[in-house]
């Protein structure tokens, strides 16, 4: 009688109406995925003064958080950077369309979204950009509340009218860009200001590599072509620096770069133009933990075999990532940890012998130390420890690697 009734019931969920099914998603996710803004799900056309959440930032992890409008209203989220976190925000509507986003709109990492909502229910989608862990004090309110972050007034804000034909711009160098950077040669300079226009011609394919450094002002880059259309953008690819990496050859011709700041445009910007370098791509990739290597590639790796119950090694870890693989032979909890025993801030991430990223973590627990623990299948893995913060010049500081296997009692 058990399996009919079960039988029935699954039977009759199959039959339930779309419209039911709809109901059971909210800003395009789960419901228990939804926080109520504010404990009880604001209603900002009419809350007296702005309401505040403090939200854990977990890499891979988004929060959202629903609120409602019951009246066309201006509304200003934001999401502070505090605690060393890059909040980003999504404004979703109660179908999980997006409204609007912003990363870097507050300020440094901060992030603010001012929008005009007509009435109905929303949700903010908070994750952070950055890899690593911690608190966001997430802010709703109308325009005329107190706002929480600088918003971007220091001389920044990001932002480039295209490059055209008669938009003023200086040239990068004299004659073709190729053989300014040919045999490997990069082409460097440093400005200032609020937004400049760099020219460069091609006489023939090539690609590229762009970089503008200086966190404290937040770079931003673009490229555009000859009739001002955006080839390709970038902010943030390392920390608060850009990246633009054009792997696909540019075609001979004419070409623009506009380099802006989100934070302040007073401050220095180091920039520099190369030929793409497939190699050097994807060591840094390496070395920040970004992707792994492959196992028997070039990337240094350190094997420490099959582990049959436990490794412990001390590894020095500096600006780079440090890659250890292991193999297993049998379904198994492993359990990773790494100490810095206080002279260290470690991070840790898993990956599989294909590239795929499993796990990461930073400050286990109450303390500056880092632990995966994870049932993996029998095959090789690989961990990269990194260090959370790291200054040109230092010395590399030795971190206790242990991997603890541990198996289904019979």
């Amino acid at each position: 009688m058990k399996r009919q009734s079960l039988a029935l019931l699954v039977s009759a969920s199959i039959l339930l109406p779309s419209a039911a099914l709809a109901q059971l998603s909210v800003c395009g996710v789960s419901p228990s995925e939804i926080q109520q803004f504010g404990g009880f799900g604001a209603d900002v056309s009419t809350i007296g003064d702005a309401v505040q959440m403090q939200v854990q930032l977990t890499p891979g992890v988004s929060n959202y958080l629903q609120f409602e409008v019951t009246q066309p209203t201006d509304i200003r989220l934001e999401a502070t950077d505090d605690s060393g976190v890059d909040p980003v925000m999504v404004l979703l509507d109660i179908s999980g369309n997006e409204v609007a986003s912003d990363d870097d709109g507050g300020g440094g990492r901060a992030s603010r979204i001012e929008a005009s909502l007509n009435p109905g229910s929303y949700c903010a989608r908070v994750y952070n950009f950055s890899s690593n862990t911690g608190p966001t004090t997430v802010q709703l309110g109308r325009l005329e509340h107190t706002p929480i972050t600088m918003g971007t007034s220091g001389g920044g804000g990001g932002g480039s009218d295209p490059c055209t034909a008669s938009t003023p711009a200086t040239a990068l160098a004299f004659g073709a860009l190729n053989g300014a950077i040919a045999n490997g040669n990069t082409l460097s300079i440093t400005r200032t200001g609020q937004l400049t226009y760099h020219r460069f011609t091609l006489d023939s394919p090539l690609t590229l590599t762009l970089n503008a450094t200086n966190p404290d002002a937040d770079p931003v880059l673009r490229v555009y072509d000859a009739t001002g259309n955006l080839i390709a953008e970038n902010d943030d690819f390392d920390g608060l620096n850009s990246q633009i990496n054009i792997q696909g050859a540019l075609s001979a011709g004419e070409y623009c770069i506009a380099i802006s700041a989100l934070s302040d445009g007073s401050l220095p910007i180091e920039f520099s133009i190369a030929e793409f370098n497939e190699q050097a791509f994807l060591s840094a990739r390496y070395d920040s933990a970004e992707a792994a290597p492959a196992i028997g590639g070039n990337h240094p790796i350190d094997d420490v075999g099959v582990i049959s119950s436990s490794f412990s090694g001390d590894v020095l870890v500096g600006g780079v990532a440090r890659w250890v693989s292991f193999e297993i032979r049998e379904p198994s909890l492993m359990l990773v940890q790494a100490f810095g025993n206080g002279g260290a801030d470690p991070q840790l991430y898993l990956y599989s012998d294909r590239g795929e990223k499993l796990d990461y973590n930073d400050d286990s627990g109450s303390g500056l130390d880092s632990q995966i623990a994870r049932e993996l299948f029998p095959g090789r893995y690989l961990i990269a420890v990194l260090l959370y913060s790291y200054d040109e010049g230092e010395s590399s500081k030795p971190v206790r690697l242990s991997v603890t296997r541990y198996v289904r009692a019979q």
